[in-house]
């Protein structure tokens, strides 16, 4: 067939898809009628000669009908434009799988319908021709008596496929619907019946009904891809995965669990070799638990390496040994390793999410962006990738679009912590800080031992200079994560706020292996400036990686070293650190010309500049950084860098100006909280 003529049959086709040639069928029909009755009529009154108008009418109404069909349709709503060809028509078919129903006398059996759905899911996504929404996004729906024309809009799905699992001793019965969204009409249906043991067998059984009954190719029984032999492991590795998707410290501990019991059971899955590394990284500082990071390294790496023995092309392996490269600081490998998952199943989506965040991680944010969104098109009521793209729009300002997909996330899962967090990170970036703190107590609650979100509540205390609460909630977080790296620069920020002079004056004199740059700014601050260069030129982190820390954790404290550091050279005579503060003012810059909108950045600007004695740009850069919200004016008071501004009136006006926006959000937040607690005594 050539060009023209498959043209002609696409035409062909959407006149018939848009009802244009039954209406005209209709029309015709009833037109003929019309002039027939319309003529009898006539004739009685002796009143032929009209008939040629009635004829006229007849023919002039022809075209509009066909128009107005091509147009509208009338529908059980009313009438309604008719929608634009579908991908459906252009030969590629979309279905989602929704969640199947638990009808199981036990409800602890939901793990195992949620997980039967995802490899019926996983197995459709195979098949060339045919477009599978993911799999967090088709769990939205999850509970949700929504009707199914609503849900094929959202998911952008002609097709839907639900139903329900009964599980009972040794067997399992599933019934299973197709369903068409544009009509709401069932278009095929079926009851299965098996023994446990044949699972994987009738997985690809319903698989291969559901592609029969829209004349796909049917997947080949013969390959059924049978991941372990052992029943009782994928039911093990099914709980575990039922806990990973929650993504809380406590659901991931539940995930090691498991996985760790398949894995024993079966020796020879690799999946539960690589659901056992994902959740180690996750639990580890840098996500969703307190781990160090070198303990999860040193517990995902070998089951990651494993997973990778015994099935080389198992995508999700290799998305795993990305994660902990990506841990190991390893990013060039991050990316090797997340791209080839990706180009062996496209529709991983947690590839693309990973992938994103390693780009983020090298300071490619607006490759990570768009590497975001294409998540969020595979998948796009997914809360993390909703929590992902909200974080990536404020990097770059967006704050309305921010706060739709952290509300997106919240309203999909309320349980999830991470984009209540995301939601007090935008109001802080704004320096609304007595709307950020409600928003963080929403996240401890759904992860109370998260130290990262404990120590945030800290330093939004610590800002508002309420110390004696600062000082609490940072002990809190202490207790859960000890290790985590942070808290050298956070500890310290707090001694100095209280000016427990004691404490600083021991960590000057005895510094700690890990604490030198902490002990050198102390060093700095009581006024020995020698000592102080002695102890950064042992231990300084590069300004790189201070820029990445900023700039990813914005929201919990650090002081740029580097730039202290470099500062020092310069006052101590070394002419040459210039060069080195200007390379971290460039850098700095050149952030704020692609778009990336920070106000800790803003204010590191203010501490590069007065190094090199411009100090009117300096306060010009620090009435910006007040403008994007920094709050820091209780640091800036005591900052030894900021010296040759101490004395500056314009200096002590934008302080000053810090500080009664910082007391009205205080004055907000204590009026919030004492009508909250009259509430609660009301009820």
């Amino acid at each position: 067939m050539n060009q023209a003529d498959n043209k002609l049959q696409s035409l062909w086709q959407e006149f018939v898809r848009r009802r244009v040639v039954r209406v005209a069928i209709f029309y015709g029909a009833a037109a003929w009628v019309a002039v027939q009755v319309a003529e009898l009529f006539l004739q009685a009154f002796d009143a032929e000669n009209l008939l040629r108008y009635f004829v006229a009418a007849a023919l002039v109404g022809f075209p509009v009908a066909v128009v107005l069909s091509w147009m509208f349709d009338i529908t059980p709503h009313g009438i309604q434009r008719t929608p634009p060809i579908s991908k459906e028509s252009d030969g590629i078919r979309s279905i989602a799988v929704l969640p199947f129903a638990n009808f199981s006398d036990d409800p602890s059996n939901e793990y195992f319908s949620d997980g039967l759905t995802e490899e019926i899911r996983d197995q459709l996504s195979k098949v060339p021709g045919l477009r599978v929404a993911a799999r967090t996004s088709s769990f939205a729906f999850k509970g949700r008596n929504e009707d199914v024309r609503e849900i094929g809009r959202r998911l952008d799905v002609g097709l839907v496929v639900e139903g329900g699992v009964r599980r009972h001793e040794d067997t399992v019965r599933i019934s299973a619907q197709l369903v068409d969204t544009e009509k709401g009409y069932q278009l095929w249906s079926a009851t299965f019946e098996r023994q446990l043991e044949d699972i994987f067998r009738l997985q690809s059984e319903i698989s291969s009904s559901i592609l029969e009954s829209v004349h796909l190719r049917v997947l080949d029984h013969g390959g059924i891809n049978q991941p372990t032999s052992d029943f009782e492991a994928y039911n093990l590795y099914l709980l575990g995965r039922h806990h990973f998707h929650k993504r809380t410290e406590l659901a991931l501990s539940r995930a090691v669990e498991y996985f760790t019991e398949a894995r024993n059971r079966d020796p020879q899955f690799a999946l539960a070799y690589s659901g056992l590394a994902d959740a180690m990284s996750l639990m580890s500082t840098g996500y969703y638990g307190n781990l160090p990071v070198a303990d999860s390294i040193a517990k995902a790496l070998p089951a990651a390496q494993q997973a990778l023995v015994i099935a080389p092309d198992c995508a999700e392996a290799h998305a795993s040994m990305g994660l902990i490269r990506h841990n190991q600081r390893d990013l060039e490998g991050a990316i090797s390793s997340l791209q080839h998952a990706i180009k062996l199943k496209p529709t991983y989506t947690m590839a693309h999410v990973w992938l994103g965040v390693v780009m983020n991680s090298i300071g490619r944010y607006k490759e990570a962006a768009e590497r975001n969104r294409a998540a969020l098109r595979l998948d796009p009521l997914s809360p993390i990738i909703n929590t992902n793209a909200g974080i990536d729009a404020a990097r770059f300002g967006d704050f309305r679009e921010s706060e739709t997909r952290f509300r997106n996330a919240i309203e999909l899962e309320p349980s999830f912590p991470v984009p209540y967090s995301g939601m007090a990170r935008l109001k802080a970036m704004n320096g609304a800080l007595d709307e950020a703190m409600p928003w963080m107590q929403l996240a401890i609650d759904r992860a109370p031992t998260r130290a990262f979100y404990l120590a945030r509540k800290g330093f939004m205390y610590l800002q508002l200079e309420q110390l004696d609460l600062a000082e609490e909630w940072f002990v809190a977080a202490r207790h859960n994560a000890a290790d985590w790296h942070f808290f050298g620069d956070a500890d310290l920020a707090l001694l100095i706020a209280c000016d427990k002079k004691a404490e600083l004056q021991q960590l000057a004199d005895q510094p700690g292996a890990q604490e030198c740059a902490q002990s050198a700014l102390v060093a700095w601050l009581l006024g020995n400036e020698q000592a102080a260069l002695s102890l950064y030129n042992k231990e300084c982190a590069h300004h790189e990686l201070l820029l990445f820390e900023v700039i990813n954790d914005e929201w919990v404290w650090r002081f740029p070293h580097s730039l202290y550091r470099a500062h020092l050279q310069l006052r101590l005579g070394d002419q040459s650190a210039s060069a080195n503060i200007t390379s971290f003012l460039t850098s700095l810059n050149n952030l704020a010309e692609d778009g990336i909108v920070n106000p800790n950045t803003e204010y590191w600007a203010v501490v590069a500049l007065v190094a090199l004695d411009r100090n009117d740009e300096a306060l010009q850069r620090l009435e910006t950084a007040i403008e994007r919200g920094w709050r820091n004016h209780w640091w800036a008071r005591r900052d030894p860098s900021l010296a040759a501004l101490q004395n500056d009136r314009r200096f002590e006006s934008l302080l000053a100006q810090v500080a009664k926006l910082n007391d009205a959000s205080l004055q907000r937040l204590t009026r919030s909280g004492a009508e909250s607690r009259e509430a609660t005594l009301a009820r």
